[in-house]
């Protein structure tokens, strides 16, 4: 091959790599830019509550922009954020507007547990809402050896809600009922008392609570804001839930057996079902889900 040849190969080697990273990172660039220079932070808020980042609430800046790039680089888990949405916010959002509590604590459900239903913490929180079984107890959810009524996403978001307005009811504020959701309502006004403050953002705490506003307010802004963050082919489509009926029934003494007579697909029915822990109902007053084919 001649010296020339061998030049104008390269050459078009290097103009198509050119192309190429170019077309990348135009695609991408939405992805690398720097989004402190976008947000408009005098429209960050939670419930209403507007967040500062000055003065005295300089450290604000950092703590928010620290969990925006935790959750706007953990593209993985945000994909499957925005993927898990319609199985879950719809009915999170309507039973919300139902009790008027602000739209913004479906974010709770998200940093909780991811959306995923089946979640279950170190700590022994389980479901959308993590509920610890002596607080799911309290209101009103059956956890026991057979049934684990945490796991039923539409029962846990009642006890979620009923909780909610019992916070406000405490603390007569929306921010201070998130972080009392984490804190425990004890914990937080033992801080609030010891500080004589009357603000979460005029608080010291403890990380995980100090970072539990701040990474529901970073969700917030990344969902509601994901098709210019992100590009929609990375996003992808969402999930869709089945189409579902509900059959009441008293005692099952063989759920597979069941299934079989009813011809209802088991493995589905479990899936649909993830509250029940074993194969039998005890007798009560149960509301089973199945396809509705």
């Amino acid at each position: 091959m001649s010296k020339s040849r061998l030049i104008l190969i390269v050459s078009i080697l290097i103009l198509f790599v050119s192309i190429g990273i170019f077309l990348f990172v135009g695609k991408s660039s939405q992805h690398t830019a720097d989004l402190s220079k976008i947000i408009d932070y005098s429209k960050i808020n939670f419930a209403g509550e507007k967040v500062s980042f000055e003065g005295k609430y300089y450290y604000n800046l950092e703590k928010f922009e620290k969990e925006l790039s935790v959750t706007r680089f953990n593209l993985y888990q945000f994909v499957l954020y925005h993927k898990r949405e319609p199985l879950y916010i719809p009915y999170i959002e309507k039973k919300l507007k139902e009790a008027g509590i602000p739209d913004d604590f479906k974010y709770l459900a998200i940093a909780e547990s991811g959306l995923r239903n089946e979640s279950l913490s170190s700590a022994g929180a389980g479901g959308i809402w993590q509920f610890v079984p002596d607080t799911a107890k309290q209101y009103k959810l059956q956890v026991n050896d057979t049934v684990d009524e945490r796991y039923n996403f539409e029962l846990e978001t009642d006890a979620a809600i009923t909780y909610f307005k019992k916070l406000y009811a405490d603390f007569h504020d929306w921010t201070l009922v998130a972080a009392a959701y984490n804190r425990w309502e004890n914990g937080l006004r033992r801080a609030l008392d010891d500080q004589k403050v009357t603000s979460y953002y005029d608080l010291y705490l403890n990380e995980e609570t100090t970072r539990y506003l701040f990474r529901i307010i970073a969700i917030k802004y990344l969902m509601e804001n994901r098709y210019e963050v992100f590009n929609t082919d990375e996003l992808g489509d969402v999930f869709m839930a089945p189409k579902t009926k509900i059959i009441e029934v008293t005692e099952l003494a063989d759920i597979k057996d069941w299934c079989f007579s009813n011809k209802y697909d088991y493995a589905m029915t479990r899936q649909l079902n993830q509250w029940i822990l074993w194969n039998t109902l005890p007798k009560g007053n149960w509301k089973i889900k199945v396809l509705d084919l």
